[in-house]
């Protein structure tokens, strides 16, 4: 018996099988022929329209074929180097990801997307990155986040004045019906399907979700017809799209209102066609939910299924919601809000940049007229004094400039520190976590008598403490490093660890680097003589003169980086180097870059000389370090060879014990 009831149900399933996978190629056959329309329109508002029509496809049903239209797309954004393309590209990969459930994976992409729709300044496009970076929190139940970044594509498609708005109102309906907030997600359900009846893609399967929320809120409500009525819309679409994604999320819903009814069997018979349904195939991470129902089920009615059921969803969950998954996204989600911070930082540092242009431009002006009065009037004694004071206006101006020049140091290593305090930073919170969980553990264990674990748990919440005040001691001393960097000098020596100066500034200068390009890379080597100890110098001052010589090399090795193909095998390198030799102690900054013309060379100390594009140098930092390292009693040399690199040699005199 048990084998003729098999038969059939192979059939039905071969069955499904088929028609979804017919629906999934149908929907790359649509996809194919919007890329054939993409490559040939130039509006960027139509490019975006047609970008997101992929998405009236029922493509995003299907999370294999989405990669593979990433891949399409990537390749196309690569060939005509279009960034709104490539946005779209990254969306489609981070869907789907999501869809099978690698969320961290799936962040990574969105958050590139939404940088590249920025960089584009298109409101459609942007709304939509943002609003596919959203359902990351959303799936996971962060509703807080999830809401803002779906409030936040809903104030982009609105200045469109577009119907695209109805994405984000579809979105805010669910994560307010998963909140309780059941009037908020009938209001935007509502908001939805106004808004996509005049919509150019709206998509059945988005269509099918909204009569779901819809049923949902009317089910809280006890308003049973309504509930009827769209749960048989939001089934009937579902079913014609065929796609797993879309059928499973109705069958929940379904199941969760008999659930609600009290109508147990009913809820267990959709519950396991949820199941069934995306069982096993790439989206195996949508069982989560009702498989956990199933095991609730079946618990005190039948051993075996709440044994398979169980199975079932610690599989999905140790994949979905793991400790490290979480972990990762929480770190991501810290990196974006840090991203977001680092562009209000930069629109501050191009209005600083503006102000030091507008300095140097006065002196500029100020050099000319003291040339020129010069020159007409050195045989005039009254002139005299308008050259005087024309004299004493360029110094005042220098002066500026030069403080400008110290401040945009500190600014140099503001990312690198706030890059170094987030890592320590990162570690207190997730030891403090742990610790939580571990106290949780420990009671337990007291409630059993389990001294053994007991003293186990107590040894492991020791080593986390230690490890938390490690780190809390690590933050304040780059804390205290800063401000010892950004206060005026007092011009007074101080015994200070050369060695750990040079390091601190190495470390910091990279990341702050790092911070503002990401695709920078470059090997650091550092060699320190451990027998120099302390010596006397003006920390501030020579800091200055250290982190100057670390930025000009990471400078020279970006350069030669641009200038070779990317299958090259040179490989940026910057070394800090300390050794003392008799009397004396060097500093030494290397890097293999281009190396400084022979034609240039005897010019690098000169004040205002620079090789920079204009307003990427003042012609400063070379001439205040040569200052600086002869009012210690040393001496500022240079060592270069053409193609190959240079070296920057700080020599200053020590006295013998």
């Amino acid at each position: 018996m048990k084998k003729l009831l098999l038969i059939p149900l192979f059939i039905v399933f071969q069955s499904a099988a088929f028609a979804q996978s017919k629906m999934a190629e149908q929907a790359g056959m649509r996809c194919d022929s919007i890329i054939n329309l993409l490559v040939k329109e130039k509006d960027a508002n139509k490019k975006a329209d047609l970008l997101l029509s992929f998405y009236g496809t029922t493509i995003d049903g299907f999370p294999l074929q989405l990669l593979t239209l990433s891949k399409k797309l990537f390749d196309i954004a690569k060939q005509n180097n279009d960034i709104y393309i490539e946005s779209a590209a990254l969306s489609a990969a981070g869907q789907g990801y999501r869809l099978t459930g690698g969320y961290v994976k799936a962040l990574e992409f969105h958050r590139k997307a939404v940088g590249l729709a920025e960089r584009s300044g298109n409101k459609i496009m942007i709304g939509f990155a943002l609003n596919q970076m959203a359902h990351i929190y959303k799936d996971r139940l962060e509703n807080e986040k999830a809401l803002t970044l779906y409030r936040e594509a809903f104030r982009n498609f609105e200045t469109t004045g577009r119907n695209d708005i109805w994405y984000a109102c579809m979105n805010m309906a669910t994560v307010y019906y998963n909140m309780s907030n059941y009037d908020s997600s009938l209001y935007y359900s509502k908001e939805a399907m106004k808004r996509v009846a005049n919509a150019n893609t709206p998509g059945v399967g988005n269509m099918s979700v909204i009569y779901a929320t819809i049923a949902g809120v009317y089910d809280q409500k006890n308003r049973p017809d309504s509930v009827k009525k769209y749960f048989a819309m939001a089934l009937n679409l579902a079913n014609s799209t065929q796609s797993s994604r879309y059928l499973n999320a109705t069958y929940v819903a379904i199941a969760e209102h008999f659930n609600r009814i009290q109508q147990y069997d009913s809820s267990a018979y959709y519950f396991k066609k949820a199941v069934n349904i995306v069982g096993g195939t790439e989206m195996n991470n949508l069982v989560l939910k009702p498989a956990k129902k199933l095991t609730e089920y079946y618990q005190n009615v039948n051993a075996d299924s709440t044994v398979k059921y169980w199975k079932v969803y610690s599989a999905a969950n140790d994949s979905v919601n793991s400790l490290r998954t979480n972990q990762q996204i929480q770190m991501l989600t810290f990196e974006e809000d840090q991203r977001k911070r680092d562009i209000e930082a930069a629109e501050v540092a191009y209005q600083n940049k503006i102000r030091t242009g507008l300095l140097l431009g006065g002196l500029t002006v100020f050099s000319l007229v003291a040339i020129i009065l010069y020159r007409n009037n050195r045989q005039k004694q009254k002139a005299n004094r308008t050259l005087e004071k024309t004299l004493t206006d360029l110094k005042s101006t220098q002066t500026q400039l030069i403080q400008s020049e110290k401040m945009a140091s500190l600014g140099e290593l503001t990312a690198g520190i706030a890059h170094e305090i987030q890592n320590p930073l990162n570690f207190v919170n997730n030891f403090s976590e742990v610790n939580k969980e571990l106290l949780v553990e420990l009671k337990d264990e007291i409630k059993k008598g389990n001294l053994d674990e007991v003293t186990a748990i107590a040894d492991d919440l020791i080593s986390n403490e230690e490890k938390i005040n490690h780190h809390g001691k690590r933050a304040d001393a780059i804390v205290k490093g800063m401000l010892q960097h950004s206060r005026s000098s007092s011009g007074v020596k101080e015994p200070t660890d050369i060695n750990a100066l040079a390091d601190e500034y190495l470390r910091l200068a990279y990341h702050g680097l790092r911070a503002k390009d990401k695709s920078f890379n470059a090997t650091l080597k550092t060699n320190f003589d451990e027998t120099i100890g302390n010596i006397n110098i003006i920390p501030q001052d020579m800091g200055r003169v250290i982190l100057n010589l670390i930025t000009n090399a990471f400078y020279a090795v970006q350069e030669k980086s641009s200038l070779k193909d990317l299958t090259s095998l040179y490989e940026p390198a910057v070394s800090v180097n300390t050794k003392k030799e008799g009397n004396k102690v060097l500093i030494s900054v290397s890097d293999n870059g281009n190396g400084i013309p022979s034609k240039v060379l005897d010019k690098i100390f000169q004040p205002f000389f620079t090789t920079k594009p204009t307003g990427q140098g003042t012609g400063l930092g070379l001439s205040l370090s040569y200052d600086i390292v002869k009012a210690h009693g040393g001496e500022l040399k240079v060592e270069t060879k053409a193609g190959e690199g240079s070296t920057f040699i700080i020599q200053l005199p020590v006295k013998e014990n």
